[in-house]
């Protein structure tokens, strides 16, 4: 796969055996399971192409009974990869919510929709301490955050879009764990995923305003910077548009919730940039979306 980084930091190891996918070197050097998935189904590097169309969740415009059971293989294959299985799995139905869900040994292996109605609803975030549980989130450009406590055994993933982002989501994960498990801060490792950066990501003076009321002017111009841009007639807009980094806002909200700067890795990959490589909703390349998966266990 032909990814562009935005810098040469190793952050990511790439997989082209099995369904490509990416992985963090952080957490691989931990032997903690993790990845995050592509558009492509394989790709071949000798001859620098690949068959695109990976689809790992069911989209609101597909049939229900037809694409269940290929979103689900797919997600099979991907789990396999890991040394697991979509029976271990635990998902949420993502709302853009900052609102984090305690997995236990029942909530694993509802395979929403196919089976079971889903009882994680309105929920984006999930926490747990069962040994080889499966989370899995998903996204086209939100990036996830993923974290790990080798010291309780428990891990964390989320899905942090901008609203979920501005709600501090990875820190109620992070609470979640305090409380739940007895994790101290400086024990957990964080990676935030893959995701739209801040030169792509556009947004209306609205977002500056919620981040200014709920983060202070200082962090808020920290995350927003405005950079020029025209309306949809192609006319200049006065003083640009704001545009927000998702990746340093979540690694502040980390940061001040006690992990250690050492123990955060920082995506290098947009999503936007590399539409080619991965859906993107942003760049209208929203086919289906890419899945995050981490799983509880440690070497």
């Amino acid at each position: 796969m032909n990814i562009r980084y935005s810098n040469e930091e190793h952050i990511f190891n790439q997989h082209m055996d099995g369904v490509p996918c990416l992985s963090f070197d952080m957490l691989d050097s931990m032997g903690i399971p993790n990845l995050y998935s592509s558009r492509f189904l394989s790709f071949d590097d000798t001859k620098e192409a690949g068959e695109t169309g990976l689809r790992v969740v069911v989209m609101k415009n597909e049939e229900l009974s037809e694409a269940a059971p290929v979103v689900l293989s797919n997600r099979q294959k991907l789990a396999e990869q890991l040394g697991s299985s979509i029976e271990r799995e635990c998902i949420t139905d993502q709302k853009h919510t900052s609102n984090v869900y305690v997995v236990e040994e029942g909530d694993l292996g509802h395979f929403y929709p196919e089976e079971k109605p889903l009882k994680r609803r309105n929920v984006d975030g999930m926490v747990t301490d069962v040994p080889d549980a499966l989370l899995t989130v998903f996204g086209a450009d939100c990036p996830p955050v993923y974290l790990a406590d080798p010291a309780r055994k428990a891990i964390g993933l989320v899905h942090a879009g901008w609203r979920g982002t501005l709600e501090k989501i990875p820190e109620a994960a992070i609470d979640l764990m305090k409380e739940r498990y007895g994790s101290k801060p400086s024990d957990i490792y964080a990676a935030i995923g893959p995701g739209i950066c801040r030169e792509c990501y556009e947004m209306g003076s609205e977002v500056y305003e919620a981040f200014e009321y709920k983060w202070g002017k200082s962090f808020a111009e920290r995350i927003l910077s405005k950079y020029p841009a025209k309306d949809d007639k192609g006319k200049i807009i006065p003083g640009g548009k704001y545009h927000l980094d998702l990746f340093e806002a979540n690694r502040l909200t980390l940061l001040n919730a006690g992990i250690e700067k050492e123990h955060i890795a920082v995506s290098n990959v947009c999503t936007m940039c590399n539409a080619d490589v991965f859906y993107s909703y942003r760049a209208h390349r929203m086919e289906n979306e890419q899945c995050a998966m981490l799983v509880n266990r440690f070497q």
